[in-house]
């Protein structure tokens, strides 16, 4: 988890300290709505979440269609909004099975990108861009570079390396993702595989025991968003985060998992009715009635 933490802080590096602040402060007030309060507010969340992509898409739509940008926006933010809302009890299904995916194949992805970067701690196969070595023997090449083995400068040399010296947020993301991809190495089929494997748990979960699951789906995804968010709220001010954590390993995910269930149990707590209470048998009637 450390390794793709650091892969975004270095992402995030050369956003205007604005920018950050504003999509930190963001993500943190959302992550923290659903992190404790996803359940309570799931009809509004799913609502803002269909209109917010349809907006997307009728702004697409009208650029290519020659329509007014804000008409675009507005009709496709209403007709998904509101189709959101009225297909909620599907969408949750839908986006439980999506959660439990990406929660599946990101916690593979971190654990297998952690292990890449300590086993080439321990053989001294680490490259780094400002040292310009690379190695002769084919069979040695490396296809992962740890950003954690790097200090700031050469991450900083090595995205500019592998994004073609491109400027463009967007065309950084993708350079950084496709490395990403091809760290994984033979074991991007794994990868796909965890991925089908906690989709069709997710699946199976919510179909069953959808009281349950919907909570610890809200919490996870809060989860994430708050972390994130708190990362990019402390890179605005120039504290980088990622790049501090101690070495262990372990200490992010318990803090994720232990995040999660603390987000999951508030829910459940708060989606608890009260009990009616037992109506009170009537006393028996006086003798002189």
């Amino acid at each position: 988890m450390n390794e793709l933490l650091i892969r975004i802080e270095t992402l995030c590096l050369g956003v205007k300290p604005p920018i950050l602040l504003g999509v930190g402060a963001a993500m943190a007030v959302v992550g923290l709505v659903l992190w404790l309060g996803g359940t309570r507010y799931s009809t509004i969340v799913i609502g803002l979440l269909g209109a917010a992509v349809g907006a997307f898409l009728g702004l697409a739509t009208g650029q290519q269609l020659g329509i007014n940008p804000l008409i675009g926006l507005g009709a496709g933010g209403l007709i998904l909004g509101v189709a959101s809302i009225l297909l909620r009890n599907v969408l949750i299904i839908v986006l439980a099975t999506i959660i439990f995916a990406l929660l599946a194949a990101g916690g593979y992805a971190g654990v297998l990108l952690d292990r890449q970067s300590v086993e080439q701690a321990g053989s001294g196969d680490s490259q780094t861009v400002s040292e310009g070595q690379s190695s002769t023997d084919p069979s040695r090449s490396l296809l992962f570079q740890s950003f954690g083995q790097m200090n700031n400068e050469s991450r900083q040399a090595y995205l500019k390396e592998i994004s073609g010296a491109e400027e463009k947020f967007q065309d950084k993301l993708v350079a950084i993702l496709k490395d990403t991809w091809n760290g994984l190495g033979p074991y991007k089929w794994y990868l796909l595989g965890a991925i089908v494997v906690g989709g069709v748990g997710g699946f199976l979960l919510i179909w069953f025991i959808k009281q349950v699951i919907v909570p610890l789906c809200y919490s996870v995804v809060g989860t994430a968003t708050l972390l994130l968010g708190a990362q990019l709220l402390l890179l605005a001010v120039e504290f980088r985060a990622a790049s501090s954590l101690p070495p262990q390993r372990w200490i992010m995910p318990t803090v994720f998992g232990a995040m999660s269930v603390v987000g999951w149990g508030s829910q459940l707590l708060a989606a608890r009715k009260p009990r009616a209470k037992a109506p009170r048998k009537r006393d028996e009637e006086d003798d002189d009635e």
